[in-house]
């Protein structure tokens, strides 16, 4: 009997500390469950955050970008205006020089040969080469007849290989 009154009293004992544990590990479990929840909800929060830092990163981004190209093709446009200026201001200069080569030419043409002589040959050879060879043959012929020999003698050489003066020759 006294067996049985032990095992009464343990399993009485048992079940009360089987209670007592159950209810300690619903406790944990609720605290853990808040604990996950808090961490879930801090989570969520913390990708919002997230999601809203990079999307306005993202608009100032492409604000940037916008603003770089538009910057973009305002120096394509100056870039393209500059090029048109410089080929009309090559065009003018070329225009330039040849209304002055011409009017040079022009003057040496209507000058007398002995001063025309005396005047091309104080000049830079290929200088004094250029003028002739833009004369006709035959004041070329007459400035040089008038001109020191050996002056005359150098241009000569200067015009017979001047490859522009070739050229000239084979059309005529």
């Amino acid at each position: 009997m006294k067996f049985i009154y032990f095992i009464l009293i343990l399993n009485t004992f048992l079940y009360a500390n089987s209670d007592e544990i159950l209810a300690d590990r619903e406790a944990n479990i609720a605290k853990n469950l808040e604990l996950i929840d808090s961490s879930r909800q801090e989570l969520e929060a913390y990708r919002a955050a997230t999601t809203t830092l990079f999307n306005q990163r993202e608009a100032q981004i492409l604000a940037k970008e916008q603003d770089l190209n538009k910057t973009l093709e305002i120096i394509a446009q100056k870039e393209e205006n500059i090029k048109k200026m410089l080929e009309k201001n090559e065009k003018i200069l070329s225009e330039l020089k040849s209304i002055t080569s011409d009017k040079v030419l022009e003057i040496y043409a209507k000058m007398k040969d002995a001063p025309a002589a005396t005047i091309i040959s104080q000049l830079p050879r290929d200088e004094a080469a250029k003028v002739l060879h833009s004369l006709e043959a035959k004041k070329i012929s007459a400035i040089l007849a008038k001109m020191d020999p050996q002056i005359a003698a150098e241009l000569t050489q200067i015009l017979k290989n001047d490859e522009l003066f070739k050229e000239s020759n084979s059309t005529k």
